[in-house]
C-alpha cells in the first residue's frame, strides 16, 4: 500500500504520461509530511528542467511555497489578484508577510 505522498507522487507520474505543456496542480504536499514534501518538490523541479513544461501550483501554505525556488508567485484571496512577483519580491511586500506568514516571513535582520 501506498502512502500519501507516494500516492501523490504516481499521480504526478500519472499526469506526465500525455506529455502536457501545462500541468496545473492543487497542493501537491497537502497532508504530506515534511520530508516527503519536499521529495516531491525536488520531482517537480526536475520534470521542468527535463521536459520544459511550465507547473502552475495551487498551494495554500505561503511560507512553504516561497522556499521551494518557484519563479513566480501570484497571491490571491477571495479570487482577488493581490499581487504578484517573485518569491523575493512577495517577501518584501509588508502587507502580504503580515496576512499570511506573521513571523514566519520575517528574515533574521528583522
Amino acid at each position: 500500500e501506498l502512502s500519501g505522498g507516494q500516492s501523490k507522487l504516481v499521480d504526478i507520474g500519472r499526469s506526465m504520461m500525455g506529455s502536457p505543456k501545462l500541468l496545473l496542480l492543487d497542493e501537491p504536499v497537502a497532508g504530506v509530511a515534511g520530508p516527503l514534501a519536499m521529495k516531491i518538490f525536488n520531482n517537480l523541479r526536475n520534470i521542468v528542467n527535463e521536459t520544459g513544461i511550465s507547473i502552475l501550483i495551487i498551494e495554500h501554505n505561503m511560507d512553504f511555497i516561497l522556499r521551494q525556488g518557484v519563479d513566480r508567485i501570484v497571491v490571491m484571496n477571495e479570487g482577488e489578484v493581490l499581487m504578484q512577483g517573485t518569491p523575493d519580491e512577495v517577501r518584501a511586500n509588508q502587507k502580504v508577510i503580515e496576512a499570511y506568514l506573521g513571523a514566519a516571513g520575517k528574515t533574521e535582520e528583522e
